[in-house]
């Protein structure tokens, strides 16, 4: 499967940003998947100076932290890129808080700004769509998306505009919002929008990217409405400093330099992890609900086009209460994306690939299945484990991926199949998931996703 293509747009510091520096060095972790096509130093409300030479030298550090342990990762994956190629896709953008069109982007004087260059260059490069994080402020975007309507014509720069998807932590700058209310309708933008100044943070237990690392503390929402201590449902030991110590900081040099969380742990991460293929992620359907979590197309109020945007998911929490927010589309995989991301740190200090864990694989001959109301079907898949570890196997409906208003309870079936009945009065089409977990050490996951299409009797 072709990597998927990626930008990280980045308002890394040393001080401010730590969780841009944790997101980094978990992103190149998984550059073996993802195509990193451009690493930007950007400005935000919170960094408002954050393009400068000191903010870029920053990144290349981390590249070459990663350096030091890629032979190691080779072993488990000969996909990994070099460092000297992460080194030349790294840039800075514009070193201008982006307020205004002709205050601080989209201006004469910044059409030549490598950072803008890299965009437009990597949206040129290929047909295959070019997915776009911002984890800063958005007028580097900006300024790349105006610099190309000016040098193109009108069906290339529509061709242009359609290769673009963006997923945007919230609003950190007035471009994000331009972006949208100019070009919305041409490309995909995925964000919980939010004022784009600082006083924007006050909103952003409204955001569904705070799953991540939402806790009882008060990074969220029970409801994505009214702010709240945050959750009693999610499982804080998995995100503490305690957690990272153990398994990011002291496995190798390269997880030494993962900070510890200052604010919120990876703000930035939801943005590349719905792009990982592991089965469940569909990174042209986040509709669907992934790592990344769950956004739908609306239009907000305030917004002039439909966006993808906050959507909740009701999940069973470790409290055993129900909890139905936005955030719960990302921290009900919890468990999963942290193992993944403790046993790939294993992979950098582990010279021989029997002596670390890796992903079980999973396959199935049809993962589309036809039926009718009432009519039962049966659901299989083959599964194996690279380590010849043991093998578990869990299913689950997951009725908000199609707005359906019904559950199908499978927590009885354990096996690598199983049967299912769709309700009679079904009316949209059913995703059932099928989650393969092996017993190394952490355990590993991998998923199956399969959609049941819902036909209407005749």
């Amino acid at each position: 499967m072709k990597k998927p293509r990626y930008i990280a747009l980045t308002d890394i510091s040393t001080a401010i940003e730590v969780d841009d520096r944790q997101s980094l060095i978990r992103l190149l972790l998984y550059s073996n998947e993802i195509q990193i096509e451009g690493l930007i130093a950007v400005t935000s409300c919170f960094l408002k100076n954050g393009a400068k030479k000191h903010n870029e030298n920053i990144i290349h550090s981390i590249i070459n932290k990663y350096k030091c342990v890629r032979n190691n990762l080779l072993i488990h994956d000969e996909n990994y890129p070099s460092s000297d190629y992460l080194q030349s896709v790294t840039a800075r953008g514009i070193n201008a808080f982006g307020k205004s069109v002709g205050n601080g982007f989209c201006e004469e004087k910044y059409c030549k700004n490598s950072g803008v260059r890299l965009i437009i260059d990597a949206v040129d490069k290929e047909e295959s769509p070019l997915y776009i994080g911002l984890w800063g402020g958005a007028n580097t975007l900006a300024q790349a998306i105006w610099t190309a309507e000016k040098e193109k014509s009108e069906n290339e720069f529509n061709n242009f505009l359609s290769k673009i998807h963006i997923y945007s932590i919230s609003d950190q700058d007035y471009a994000g919002k331009w972006i949208r209310d100019t070009y919305a309708n041409k490309l995909v933008y995925i964000v919980s929008p939010s004022p784009p100044d600082r006083n924007g943070s006050k909103e952003y237990y409204k955001a569904t990217w705070g799953g991540i690392s939402a806790d009882k503390n008060g990074h969220g929402s029970e409801n994505g409405i009214n702010k709240t201590n945050g959750f009693s449902g999610a499982d804080f030991n998995l995100i503490s400093n305690k957690w990272i110590k153990k398994n990011i900081k002291a496995i190798s040099p390269y997880g030494k330099i993962y900070p510890y969380t200052r604010f919120i742990a990876e703000g930035d991460s939801p943005s590349f992890l719905w792009l990982i293929n592991n089965g469940l992620n569909d990174f042209e359907h986040i509709e669907y609900g992934s790592w990344g979590g769950r956004y739908t197309l609306q239009k907000p109020e305030n917004e002039k086009y439909p966006i993808f945007t906050t959507a909740n998911d009701k999940v069973i929490g470790i409290d055993n209460k129900l909890d139905n927010s936005p955030q719960a589309t990302i921290w009900r995989w919890r468990e999963e994306f942290q193992n993944d991301f403790a046993a790939r740190m294993l992979w950098t200090i582990k010279d021989k690939y029997e002596l670390a864990n890796h992903n079980p694989t999973a396959e199935t001959d049809n993962k589309i299945i036809y039926a009718k109301a009432g009519e039962q079907v049966i659901l299989k898949a083959d599964a194996s484990d690279p380590n010849g570890g043991t093998l578990s196997y869990q299913w689950f409906h997951y009725p908000e991926a199609t707005g359906n208003d019904f559950y199908l309870d499978l927590s009885d079936e354990r096996s690598n199949k199983v049967r299912v009945t769709v309700p009679k009065d079904a009316k949209n089409d059913m995703h059932i998931i099928l989650k393969v977990k092996n017993s190394g050490t952490p355990p590993l996951s991998t998923y199956i996703r399969f959609i049941i299409k819902f036909e209407r009797n005749s």
